[in-house]
């Protein structure tokens, strides 16, 4: 897929770095790269916050109408599509994680840090990058650098 111009923040109350309106948000979903998965999840909200807005009877004339100009500068992500781009974003981003864990062991961070890092105990963060260097082996081991990916799990 083509990589796709983004919104810029130039046109009138429409926030930079989400999906414009002549965007096909299926071929976004499925070929699209994390800053598009990500401009995708985030159009969602920017166009529910503006559908909220312009369906209040009590919103401001001119309110409305920048809200109305937002809703039809932006593409129509739906909640489900919103999902899904969430849904292949964090598979992305997860993805990777274990060589960056690595990175890290190499720069001399403990499985302490990493596991505060994200979130997690050392040894769960131990074992998760066990399990994906073990599928990576399994899966990829034409491109997978078995030696250096096992040298850093060391003690946990």
């Amino acid at each position: 897929m083509e990589r796709i111009a983004l919104t810029d923040g130039t046109s009138g109350g429409i926030a930079p770095g989400l999906l414009p309106a002549d965007v096909d948000v299926e071929a976004v979903l499925r070929d699209g790269d994390e800053r598009e998965l990500a401009a995708a999840w985030n159009t969602y909200f920017e166009r529910a916050l503006a559908q909220r807005i312009t369906a209040d009877p009590d919103a401001r004339p001119e309110g409305v109408d920048v809200f109305e100009h937002v809703l039809a500068g932006l593409a129509p992500v739906t909640a489900a599509q919103a999902l899904e781009a969430n849904r292949r974003l964090v598979e992305l981003l997860t993805g990777r994680r274990w060589m960056v864990m690595r990175d890290a062991r190499e720069a001399g961070a403990s499985w302490t840090d990493i596991g505060a890092a994200l979130g997690m105990s050392r040894q769960g963060a131990y074992e998760w990058y066990q399990r994906k260097i073990e599928l990576q082996e399994e899966h990829v081991p034409e491109f997978h650098d078995t030696a250096r990916a096992r040298a850093v799990l060391g003690d946990t």
